[in-house]
């Protein structure tokens, strides 16, 4: 289990690094990064998609409550998240950056991730069932946050790649997959086998381009907002999926699916939000690096405890 584990682990934080390392060598510019983004997006991640819903039984009550439940766990770490900010009187790009930190928590890349080192392809495919709400949300309440608390967009030309009609991409992928396991058509398994390979490469290739993108800022002037961050993505928010896991009645591989996306730290996503809408960078920054971190020694916690469930 630990030697899967820390795959997970590795290639998250190895792709990350890489593409930082890239970028601060002039090798992956903003727009190779872009384009990089644009190919996982329109072309590998559709595929993956619809070979992983294929497989999945949807004629079973779990696999369709699960989006529901991915939606109100996040939405409900917006209350602690709007109870601090005004306590700690942030500023509003600060309350901005804090609100889209405490929705979106990285329940594609770390948590599926980990899911699929852990218990293999369906427990990823459960994991991408639960996160359908993520980029619905991020296109929609994600800017309507940052709007409201932001200041004026500096450009649009960092999420280009994925903005417009390339984020429909992976829906379709999801609809065909969805249609061929409604219509009990065998998956062939070289296609089985070619996913086994598509998933991690792909969640390479996106880590690689978003890591590209970061900026490593000493987290020590924002260590209070980045304490009370942690204490939501990994106390109040798994508190709040355990109540909904019993409520739901869920059993077996998509409740240890939903306890583990719910510990999962903030995701790469928010990042963006500040370069359009103004909000503030640093502080953003600082909730996803100190968060990332924590989540390590963390997960291995959560990980072992599920083991008992």
């Amino acid at each position: 289990m630990i030697a899967r584990v820390g795959l997970g682990l590795g290639l998250f934080l190895g792709s990350l690094a890489l593409g930082w390392r890239l970028h601060q060598r002039g090798v992956l510019t903003e727009v190779r990064a872009a384009r990089m983004m644009r190919f996982v997006v329109m072309g590998s991640s559709p595929v993956v998609l619809c070979l992983l819903f294929w497989r999945l039984n949807l004629y079973r009550f779990e696999p369709w409550v699960l989006p529901l439940l991915g939606l109100v766990i996040s939405s409900s770490m917006l209350l602690p998240a709007v109870l601090y900010a005004k306590a700690a009187r942030l500023s509003r790009p600060e309350t901005g950056s804090f609100l889209a930190c405490a929705f979106f928590s990285n329940v594609g890349y770390l948590g599926a991730f980990t899911a699929y080192a852990l218990f293999g392809e369906i427990a990823y495919g459960l994991c991408m069932v639960y996160l359908v709400f993520f980029d619905p949300c991020f296109y929609t309440l994600g800017f309507w946050i940052a709007s409201r608390y932001g200041q004026q967009a500096a450009s649009v030309s960092s999420v280009s790649a994925v903005s417009g009609e390339a984020r429909f991409y992976p829906f379709i992928g999801m609809l065909v997959g969805c249609g061929l396991s409604l219509g009990h058509v065998p998956r062939p398994m070289p296609l089985v086998w070619l996913n086994q390979v598509l998933i991690p490469a792909n969640t390479a290739l996106y880590l690689i381009a978003a890591g590209s993108q970061l900026s490593f800022i000493s987290p020590r002037p924002r260590l209070r907002s980045c304490l009370a961050m942690s204490g939501i993505k990994f106390l109040y928010a798994p508190l709040i999926a355990w109540g909904l896991v019993h409520l739901a009645r869920l059993e077996g591989l998509p409740r240890l699916v939903v306890l583990l996306e719910a510990s999962t730290p903030v995701a790469v996503s928010p990042l963006v939000l500040p370069l359009l809408f103004g909000l503030d960078r640093r502080l953003a920054n600082a909730l996803w690096l100190v968060t990332t971190l924590i989540a390590i020694p963390w997960l291995l916690l959560v990980i072992l405890l599920l083991q008992h469930l």
